[in-house]
């Protein structure tokens, strides 16, 4: 059909439309809206297409239609997908998901798990993907359908999931994202260099630079992969800004840490809500709680050994039962969880898409060390390279960020408050 007969049948449309609405039948409008909006959409009238779904979906939220609003929501991400916005698309496909999910509709539940795949792998998030297939696995079938219609359905998954095993084993970055990636690092090594040992005002000129460099990077690279990963990246020299100014605040620097924290932790919601990483994706999830308690204790070790290669003062001026909560507990959650969300669940992540597990471990693990460098100690560099690469590793196998961000939280509030207090 040629865009003449589109503009044809679409006027036909319109005109229905206009003696459906008289008739005030919801349902039948909103059928003839979604048609409206297939047609748009095929004349990659894109903007319109959606007014008319996101319609669609009131007139058959308004009708309780969970059918209908489902494959309103389909639609939209299907076009969002057209559109390369990947994530927009998940979004609202995992909208539809869930209404399939709640009318029963098995084998719609079955094209929005592909179609979700898809959109991961079309960013490089190949894990994900392959974390989507396994669920179509788990996923019963209507308990009507016999199983001879279930087994080609088994095979052809089995099938998809083993190429994108292959696909991951066989991740690794271009030669320019390796060069890109080195350039960054050597950057970031630079400006820490510099707020150590030289100038504090040229370690901020140099990572506003790098800030500007990696937006640039992130519009202009064709990879969405390589774009996310620049993106997050942002999070460390702002992290670096941060602290650098605030400390000229007159405050104790247990507060302005907490300060600092704040500020953070809202650029990283902004970032995860823009590139639609969910909460379990970045490993905001429990998991076996046993487990986790016992990665959560590591950190009082971990405290005691780098008490003993650094001896620093501590954080607070004594042992008042309420300043160890307060300060506790700004440590735990600025320099144990958040550091965690943002160099394991978003950053190694994020790597991992572009170069493997094996050297997204490695790359977080320089970036963590690089921005704890500034203790003029060799050996401190060297355990906390040995930390980072434990942490990511317990990420990859764990999915959670809760024991290692304790861990980490109490190894900072054994170094720093406890040890320096009693000792």
């Amino acid at each position: 059909m040629d865009n003449n007969q589109n503009h044809s049948t679409l006027k036909n449309y319109k005109k229905s439309l206009n003696y459906l609405f008289k008739l005030k039948n919801s349902r039948i409008v909103a059928k003839k809206v979604l048609e409206i909006g297939d047609e748009q959409k095929k004349l990659m009238n894109y903007d319109k297409a959606i007014e008319k779904y996101i319609v669609a979906y009131k007139l058959y939220h308004d009708e309780k239609n969970n059918s209908g609003e489902a494959v309103s929501l389909k639609s939209i991400g299907d076009v969002w997908k057209i559109e390369n916005k990947y994530s927009e698309a998940r979004n609202y496909y995992n909208q539809a998901l869930n209404k399939f999910h709640i009318i029963g509709n098995h084998q719609m539940e079955i094209i929005i798990l592909k179609l979700i795949s898809s959109c991961y792998q079309a960013e490089g998030s190949l894990e994900d993907a392959l974390k989507i297939h396994d669920k179509i696995n788990e996923l019963k079938l209507n308990i009507n359908q016999s199983r001879e219609k279930l087994q080609p359905l088994e095979l052809v998954n089995s099938l998809q999931i083993n190429k994108l095993r292959n696909k991951v084993d066989n991740i690794q970055p271009t030669r320019n994202q390796s060069i890109i990636l080195i350039y960054y690092i050597l950057i970031i090594l630079f400006a820490q260099i510099m707020s150590t040992y030289y100038s504090t005002t040229w370690a901020i000129l140099i990572e506003s630079f790098l800030i500007i460099s990696l937006i640039i990077n992130s519009i202009l690279t064709k990879s969405i992969k390589f774009s996310y990963l620049s993106q997050a990246m942002i999070l460390l020299p702002l992290i670096m800004i941060i602290s650098l100014n605030i400390v000229v605040i007159p405050i104790k620097p247990i507060y302005w840490l907490g300060i600092a924290a704040v500020t953070i932790t809202v650029a990283t919601i902004i970032l995860m809500k823009n590139q639609n990483i969910s909460r379990r994706k970045a490993g905001l999830i429990t998991g076996s709680l046993p487990l986790q308690l016992i990665i959560a204790l590591t950190g009082v070790a971990l405290g005691i050994i780098e008490y003993n290669i650094i001896h620093p003062s501590a954080l607070i001026s004594n042992f008042n039962p309420i300043n160890i909560i307060i300060a506790g507990s700004i440590i735990i959650i600025s320099t144990g969880l958040l550091e965690e969300l943002i160099f394991r669940g978003i950053i190694q992540k994020l790597a991992e898409n572009i170069m493997g597990n094996f050297l997204g471990i490695i790359f977080a693990s320089i970036l963590f060390t690089i921005l704890n460098i500034s203790w003029n100690s060799p050996l401190n560099i060297i355990f906390i390279f040995l930390v980072s690469l434990y942490y990511g590793y317990v990420f990859q196998k764990t999915h959670s960020i809760l024991g290692i961000g304790i861990s980490q939280g109490l190894c900072n509030l054994t170094l720093f408050i406890l040890l320096p207090l009693l000792l």
